[in-house]
């Protein structure tokens, strides 16, 4: 009696398709009669035995799908390692598939009878998956014609090229000077942005953002004054002196000539503590410009009390310049302010007791709100709210962005004990940078009167520091201390203790710049 050929069921994990395709091939197997077993049959024993018409369903299922995979052909059987190479190969030959499809597994099955190779029905499905869902949604791009992208192109074909023209716009735009000076970062740059406007894979907008650049590149900066020759002093003595000018012309003239230094300072100076290294002259020249230039004005002022001779040409002299604080008040010039306080705080004409009781009591109030104004009490807390307060255009006091920055320097170091960078410091100075900045961006709409910068910029006009004190003790010689009290009793204002504590204040502000000349 000839025994019945077995069948051969599929494994547990097997796919649907697979599985179904085994119960068709046992219900053909009822049908059709046995055939002779292959002779690699006889050397697996071990294994169940398949009927004919199983093996012969299984065997063209895998083949057709291996004929579909391999695009035709009969498929030699060699080792899984051959296979997985004619797989790469066809991938290469039809390129790789695009973003966003991943494949996340390839596993393949297969039983070995001798020489046979014959895969599983688990393996096809898997394989035909992989194939379907590796880049068959995609089409087939075009073998390479153009050599590689380079590293310019990579960055323009990605989605940061607009905060890359955010940065350079705000780079062009705060720091122009940065490519006027260095003509290979600007040509590097307007090459860059010449490509990204020809670049046809990008949006308009991004299009027409590196037009805008390119366009504030090409044309020539604003034309800028000439400090050296603004501020050389006249040739000939001016014949203008306090009395022939009004006091809205020396106060617009004196903002003039502080925005003009003002605004030229750069960046690079308030880093490091410039200001106070022995190369000081080299890296921040603009900063001791402003500190010569506002030492002169005070001195200037001094020098024109100290000229009168009469009692009543002080007292008009000092009412004069208050008038002028005033004014500078108005136009948000705050370090014309701080020349006059620091001049009417100085000893030669804080002593002047006699000319003092004569000042009006207008100006008297009005020298006593610049100098609470000005007052360096709370670290400028009343200058700084009134900075926060106006609108551009504006001259802050330099000397307290200098303290600022000097009380970051000492306080903090460079260097986390990490060994990292003090990113806090750094974001601290730069803040202190940046409201400099923005004041400098807005420019006064002041006319320039030669007659009465000749007047500012005299320096014959200035009376030596070291002779002041002594012509101010000529005009007003000390009393006796016995009979001081009597004879000159404390002026109103600028004698109260709190006007006194006002005056140590405005000296103290003085320290970032060079101090004026110190009590005796």
């Amino acid at each position: 009696m000839s025994e019945s050929p077995r069948r051969l069921h599929p494994p547990a994990g097997a796919a649907p398709d697979a599985r179904r395709r085994s119960e068709g091939a046992k219900e053909t197997a009822g049908a059709e009669p046995a055939e002779p077993r292959r002779a690699s049959d006889t050397a697996a024993r071990s294994l169940p035995r398949r009927s004919v018409s199983e093996r012969r369903c299984t065997n063209s299922s895998i083949n057709s799908e291996r004929r579909r995979y391999w695009g035709g052909g009969s498929e030699p059987r060699t080792s899984v390692t051959s296979q997985v190479s004619q797989m790469q190969n066809y991938r290469r030959e039809t390129g790789q598939p695009k973003a966003g499809v991943v494949i996340t597994s390839f596993r393949q099955s297969h039983r070995s009878f001798g020489k046979d190779l014959l895969w599983s029905s688990t393996s096809t499905a898997a394989v035909a998956f992989a194939v379907a869902t590796s880049a068959s949604s995609n089409p087939r791009s075009p073998p390479p014609t153009s050599p590689p992208q380079t590293r310019r192109d990579s960055v323009i074909s990605t989605a940061a090229t607009m905060r890359v023209l955010n940065v350079l716009r705000h780079w062009i735009s705060k720091h122009s000077s940065d490519f006027w000076s260095d003509e290979r970062l600007r040509g590097l740059t307007m090459d860059f942005l010449k490509e990204i406007e020809a670049s046809p894979g990008l949006l308009p907008a991004e299009h027409k953002s590196a037009a805008q650049l390119l366009r504030l590149l090409e044309r020539p900066p604003d034309r800028t004054v000439d400090l050296k020759a603004l501020f050389m002093p006249p040739r000939v003595p001016t014949k203008e002196n306090i009395e022939t000018l009004s006091a809205l012309e020396i106060a617009e003239q004196m903002t003039y000539l502080d925005y003009q230094i003002f605004s030229s300072i750069h960046s690079e100076e308030f880093l490091g503590q410039a200001w106070t290294k022995s190369d000081k002259a080299v890296r921040a020249p603009h900063i001791l410009m402003m500190t010569a230039h506002f030492n002169h004005i005070s001195n200037l002022v001094i020098s024109e009390i100290l000229k009168k001779n009469t009692l009543i040409g002080r007292v008009a002299a000092i009412e004069k310049w208050a008038a002028v604080a005033d004014i500078a008040r108005c136009l948000h010039n705050f370090n014309g302010v701080l020349q006059i306080c620091a001049a009417l705080s100085n000893t030669s004409i804080f002593r002047l007791k006699k000319t003092w009781e004569k000042v009006s009591k207008t100006s008297k109030q009005t020298i006593e709100r610049m100098q609470t104004l000005t007052s360096s009490e709370c670290r400028f807390r009343v200058l700084r709210e009134a900075l926060h307060r106006c609108d551009p255009p504006c001259i802050p006091y330099l000397g307290m962005y200098l303290s600022d920055l000097s009380f970051i320097e000492e306080g903090t170091t460079n260097y986390t004990p990490e060994g990292l960078l003090n990113f806090s410091k750094m974001r601290m100075i730069a803040h202190v940078i940046r409201e400099i900045r923005n004041f400098q961006h807005t420019p006064y709409k002041i006319d320039h009167i030669p007659k009465v910068c000749e007047f500012l910029l005299d320096r014959g006009l200035v009376i030596p520091e070291e002779r002041q004190y002594t012509l101010s003790l000529e005009l007003e010689p000390r009393a006796a201390r016995g009979s001081s009290a009597g004879l000159h009793p404390a002026p109103a204002s600028p004698a109260s203790p709190a006007a006194q504590r006002r005056r140590r204040a405005s000296l103290a502000a003085l320290a970032p710049l060079a101090p004026l000349k110190a009590d005796h």
